[in-house]
């Protein structure tokens, strides 16, 4: 399986990412893949995202991974390699069932016991990491969060799917995973070890997150 680990940064040097420093330390073990910085970015994710699945004809798999991610996972391409047997699409954390509402967060459209995956976050002001554990894998969902997504290319484009471009940055996660569900594709998560360096969205009253959950309610709510 020939891989590609994809990122999209507003840095001019893709070096300044936290991101890149655990690519390095990838590469350093001995872990085989590529890798691609769409940098000093000003359009919504799910153009740049659209675009590598355009260009990048030569992977078999796309890894579209948020800038401040580090991936700490020797065998991560292993892992999404046998996950594609069973799965389309590979995320990190994700749900079954979703109730499209607002506040139109993927885990507050979905009952606890739908919750599926884990995250590790830095805990501010200390060198320690905490792991949020939202429920067991590998599992099936519904839905993903974007911080981390593999893409099986040509199943994806076979079944004529691509990121909801209606989105700048929220809900463009949301959006395209459950566009994949509708169109018959399989998400899933797997128990791929990175760590985020942001602790997600601080303000539900953001005026950008409130417009593209605008958009995402009309579009999806029933």
């Amino acid at each position: 399986m020939k891989s590609i680990v994809v990122s999209v940064t507003r840095e001019t040097d893709p070096a300044k990412t936290l991101l890149y420093e655990s690519l390095k330390s990838l590469k350093e073990k001995g872990v085989k893949f590529s890798a691609h910085f769409y940098t000093q970015n000003t359009q919504g994710l799910s153009q740049v995202y659209n675009r590598a699945i355009n260009e990048l004809t030569n992977y078999d798999c796309i890894v579209f991974v948020h800038d401040d991610v580090y991936i700490d996972d020797a065998y991560i391409f292993d892992k999404i390699k046998d996950g594609f047997q069973e799965y389309d699409i590979i995320g990190v954390a994700g749900a079954l069932d979703p109730v499209i509402k607002a506040p139109a967060l993927w885990h507050l459209m979905t009952k606890r016991e739908n919750w599926r995956g884990a995250v590790a976050h830095f805990i501010p002001n200390v060198m320690q990491i905490g792991v949020t554990s939202f429920g067991p894998m590998p599992a099936v969902v519904t839905i993903l969060d974007g911080v981390f997504l593999a893409v099986n290319r040509s199943k994806t484009l076979k079944a004529g799917w691509k990121f909801n471009e209606n989105y700048t940055f929220h809900h463009y996660d949301v959006s395209s995973t459950l566009d994949a569900t509708r169109k018959g594709l399989v998400c899933g998560v797997l128990p791929i070890h990175i760590v985020h360096k942001s602790p997600g969205l601080s303000n539900i009253n953001d005026a950008t997150f409130v417009e593209n959950q605008r958009r995402f309610l009309s579009e999806y709510q029933l």
